[in-house]
């Protein structure tokens, strides 16, 4: 029986409580036990919330628990705090542990690349994540809606990120082997979990009661140099009261190089591989061996002429062009050692003590890559008449000088590897599930991660090559020669080891505090709650450096950041079963209505509060309706506020652009040209690009709604089909001006400043001022040639400005059927983009993404499973649809439509379990018919963030338990 005083006195503590969200949270916590005591236990209500990917198996909360050996009351399923109950109005996608055996991936990142849902579908994640930033991390991109939309959970809680700038957290810590399942929550969610879940939640879960000795190991290849290595075993032992996993893996896997693919191998030139309206066009690099001159004459066109220095020695009009110089890696060479500790142990009847300790250590290397020369080059240095073409004498020469522009090949030895890096993650996680009675329990968690980062990309000397080509004996450098005919002193002193490098450490350390139970019974069935409070310390440090050992005194300290934030939250959730089977009515069998809301406090932002609405009707058995409605948040991420720094690397630039100069200064109102067009007063121009990062970022927000139907009719067993529609409202969202915005849009004049004598090769007082103020705030990352004169100041750094809207439909179904001849499996999932548009300044048109290389409509991916013991094979179709593609060719309106890419993996599995318990030899081939990405008018030939270049793939994966 419930005690009056103890309901009185939990009562009189909620009022007091109400004075801050997260007290309220903590005493209703306590109290909700005491209402509940002596309520009927009832079995929970199981919310069907859409259903799985191809061989995800179905996402009802009773199958995610049968998949994880657990009882139904005892999971915590993606989306919701409440045990037992899936998130109520929003669309669940599982990739069971079955999917993943199938596709025995050597990490995480290709294990999502079959969610149709999510950004990297059908590529390489190394290339599909765009805005990397020194990253090792993945962050999976549900809808596509953004790098910073997506919350990543490890078993239910954060991970510390990893990178320099724009980190995120690398799943791919996690033992594959240790991998249960993955749950895909496709609707906000910073109701439930705060922070980076606009888009949604993708949640990977670690196995459980695992019992005895498993390995697995896994090789694959194809006809280029690509090769992947995967080993792991896992083994635990279960007792009475508690159980302990421990899991490790080592993969690798080395890169194609871009002369074992043809399209590739091309170097660019895509003329004749193109078709009768799209014929494609030479765009190979002017960086060559042989060097490419630019001289402008007194009087003559300010833009320029361009020669070539030709092998023999002669200079003639035009250009040298050149493909692949040396062979180089598509993505960098890699290898991981991952392991996984868990463990539990009950301490008598109401508490069971856990933990997670997670390491990972990866490194990766890239090869080929070479640094490119711009060099003036006076008419004192011996060699400058060789750049000279018939007719022009040095005293033809404007200003003294002329450009050449060359590759570092054949003057320096090849950099392999041309950049490095390494990422070491640790996290430790403690905590409690404690029996409260009356089916409450309290779930108390410490956790505390940390990841160390490096990365290293080398550079030519910029001080000694400009002082090596002024010089004028005859050890100055001869752009025009190779190493031969070079002083080796002197090429030794430009390539002394000037590198740029990365050192970065982020760290979380959280302590959350959550219960969870029935507070009491309608008709329907138990009300039950979830409430709880959490305390998150965040912090980025970093230390960006470069320069050469050669002049340590000189090197340049780019940013030295050490960022911190704390976040205070309370959250509660409120599950209401209306209608059930329970009391079922004949025109209603199931209403249950989901209330959510979450109070995040940053002291840099005040505190932010979001609340969510879920509902579900199934007005017929097997037939429902679901529907949910939400405010999210993004709080800046932690890379992105570190300081600003100056790239200096836009030297010589040529883009064309028609500029006004803004009111208020010495030419207000005058429009000029600039860059390689016609009547250009500055063709040639130097940008100081002012990025890195911002600290004045403020949260982005969204307001999300979804609704869907689910088909299950029990008239066909077996049959599942489901579609449910997304909107997404992002508001002041994070964006980084292009030049295009800032030389031809007005409202950007803040963020652009034109030197006002630009083209005369003379800073003015005011560019100087203005110089000085930016570089005060924004110090270059590396040494910048002494007769540089700054034409362009271009702020690129993260700023919030506009809003995207984005919206489309989610398709799934399945059908099982048991036959005399084996059970067949059919299953699909698609995604259907409507809306997906972007408005940069409030009042500016709406710029529609849709149907763009940027969002293609249609992204989907079927399977066909036949299981026959001892044999299973599966067939899957991946399809991601055509697309334009803007190229700016006016011979074809400046668009080029793109067709759809449709690939097949087919996978066979082969049961010994005659021979050993649980071992198995499974044969995979992706991209089995070895086709092509469809052909797009760039320089590479196809577009990256959509398809991957590695062409047919064979893996053999050998399992075994002991």
């Amino acid at each position: 029986m419930t005690n009056t005083n103890d309901v009185r006195s939990c009562a009189a503590s909620a009022r007091k409580a109400l004075l801050t969200s997260t007290a309220l949270f903590a005493t209703l916590g306590i109290c909700a036990p005491a209402f509940a005591q002596d309520q009927a236990a009832q079995g929970a209500t199981v919310q069907n919330a859409g259903p799985a990917a191809p061989g995800a198996g179905s996402p009802v909360a009773a199958q995610l628990a049968a998949d994880s050996g657990t009882g139904l009351d005892e999971i915590v399923v993606t989306g919701s705090s409440i045990r037992g109950v899936a998130p109520v109005g929003s669309q669940l996608i599982g990739v069971t542990r079955d999917a993943i055996q199938a596709q025995a991936p050597s990490n995480t990142k290709e294990l999502l690349a079959n969610v149709p849902q999510l950004g990297n579908f059908g590529t390489n994640a190394e290339q599909s994540t765009s805005n990397r930033f020194r990253t090792a991390g993945f962050q999976p991109n549900i809808h596509n809606v953004g790098i910073y939309a997506t919350l990543t959970l490890f078993n239910g809680h954060r991970f510390a990120p990893v990178g320099g700038e724009a980190v995120f957290p690398d799943p791919s810590i996690i033992p594959v082997i240790a991998l249960q399942r993955v749950e895909v929550v496709a609707d906000g969610g910073s109701a439930v979990y705060g922070s980076d879940a606009v888009a949604g939640v993708v949640n990977f879960i670690y196995r459980k009661n695992v019992e005895g000795v498993e390995a697995t190991g896994t090789i694959g290849f194809n006809s280029s140099r690509y090769k992947k290595y995967d080993g792991a075993v896992i083994a635990g032992h279960q007792w009475g009261t508690g159980g302990v996993m421990l899991a490790y893996e080592y993969s690798a896997n080395k890169s194609p190089l871009n002369t074992d693919i043809d399209f590739l191998a091309r170097g660019g030139n895509q003329l004749g591989y193109g078709t009768d309206k799209y014929p494609g066009r030479d765009l190979r690099g002017t960086n060559c061996l042989l060097p490419n001159i630019n001289i402008a004459t007194p009087g003559g066109d300010p833009r320029g002429t361009n020669y070539a220095y030709n092998a023999d020695g002669s200079v003639t009009a035009g250009q040298n062009k050149c493909g692949v110089l040396t062979p180089a890696t598509i993505i960098p060479d890699a290898h991981r050692h991952s392991v996984l500790l868990t463990a539990h142990q009950e301490l008598g009847e109401h508490v069971d003590l856990w933990t997670e300790v997670n390491y990972s250590n990866y490194q990766t290397t890239t090869f080929g890559g070479q640094s490119n020369l711009t060099l003036r080059i006076p008419t004192n240095n011996p060699y400058f008449a060789r750049g000279l073409p018939p007719g022009l004498s040095p005293s033809d020469v404007a200003n003294g000088f002329y450009i050449v522009r060359r590759s570092g090949l054949g003057l320096f030895n090849s950099r392999d590897p041309s950049s490095i890096q390494s990422s070491k993650v640790w996290g430790v996680t403690v905590g409690a599930d404690i029996d409260l009675g009356g089916d409450w329990r309290l779930t108390p968690m410490v956790h505390a991660s940390k990841t160390n980062d490096y990365n290293s990309d080398p550079e030519i000397d910029p001080v000694t090559m400009e002082a090596a080509a002024n010089l004028s004996t005859a050890n100055a450098l001869n752009p025009f020669g190779q190493a031969a005919q070079n002083d080796p002193a002197i090429l030794k002193s430009i390539d002394d080891n000037y590198r740029r490098d990365n050192t970065t450490s982020q760290r979380l350390r959280e302590i959350q505090i959550k219960a969870d139970g029935p507070l009491f019974t309608i008709p329907g069935g138990e009300v039950r709650a979830a409430l709880g409070a959490d305390m998150r310390d965040e912090q980025a440090v970093q230390l960006q450096t470069s320069g050469t050992p050669t002049r340590a005194a000189d090197m340049f300290v780019v940013r030295d950041d050490n960022i911190t934030r704390t976040v205070f939250a309370g959250f509660g959730e409120l599950n209401v079963p209306f209608i059930s089977s329970q009391n079922a009515l004949s025109w209603m069998q199931r209403v249950t209505l989901s209330l959510a809301g979450r109070v995040d406090y940053y002291e840099q932002y005040g505190a932010k509060f979001n609340p969510k609405i879920g509902l579900v009707l199934e007005p017929i058995q097997g037939y429902s309706i679901h529907g949910s409605y939400g405010t999210s948040f993004v709080a800046p991420n932690m890379g992105l506020l570190g300081h600003k720094f100056g790239y200096v690397g836009s030297i010589n630039s040529t883009g064309a652009y028609t500029y006004t100069f803004p009111a208020g200064g010495p030419r207000a109102g005058e429009t000029i040209k600039i860059g390689n067009q016609a009547g250009s007063v500055a063709p040639v121009y130097n940008i100081y690009n002012s990025g890195g990062g911002n600290p004045d970022l403020q949260p982005e927000k969204a307001n999300t709604w979804s609704i869907g139907v689910d088909l299950a009719p029990p008239q066909v067993r077996g049959l599942r089909l489901s579609v449910s529609y997304y909107n997404v409202d992002y508001k002041n969202t994070i964006y980084k001006a292009t030049m295009q915005d800032v030389m031809t849009n007005p409202a950007f004049a803040p963020y652009v400043y034109v030197n006002p004598t630009i083209g005369s090769n003379n800073a003015n007082p005011l560019m100087n001022a203005e110089m000085a103020k930016e570089t005060a705030v924004s110090p270059p990352e590396m040494d910048v040639p002494s007769y540089i004169v700054w034409d362009i100041i271009f702020r690129s750094f993260a700023i919030n400005l506009g809003e995207r809207k984005y919206a489309g439909l989610d398709f799934d179904g399945g059908y099982d059927i048991e036959t005399g001849i084996g059970h067949f499996t059919l299953a699909a999932n698609a995604n259907l983009k409507l809306t997906d548009k972007q408005q940069v300044l409030p009042g500016t048109p709406w710029s529609d993404r849709l149907g763009t290389d940027q969002a293609p409509r249609w992204k989907g991916r079927a399977a066909l499973n036949w299981e026959l013991n001892p044999v299973t094979v599966n067939l899957a179709m991946n399809y991601t649809g055509g697309f334009k593609y803007i190229t700016g060719v006016t011979a074809y309106g400046g668009t080029q439509k793109v067709k759809p890419w449709t690939t097949f993996d087919l996978v066979g599995r082969y049961s010994l379990e005659n021979v050993a318990k649980g071992l198995s030899l499974q044969a995979r081939v992706v991209n089995l018919f070895n086709k092509n990405p469809p052909w797009v008018d760039v320089a590479n030939g196809y577009l990256p963030a959509l398809a991957s270049p590695f062409g047919r793939q064979f893996e053999v994966t050998l399992r075994a338990a002991f």
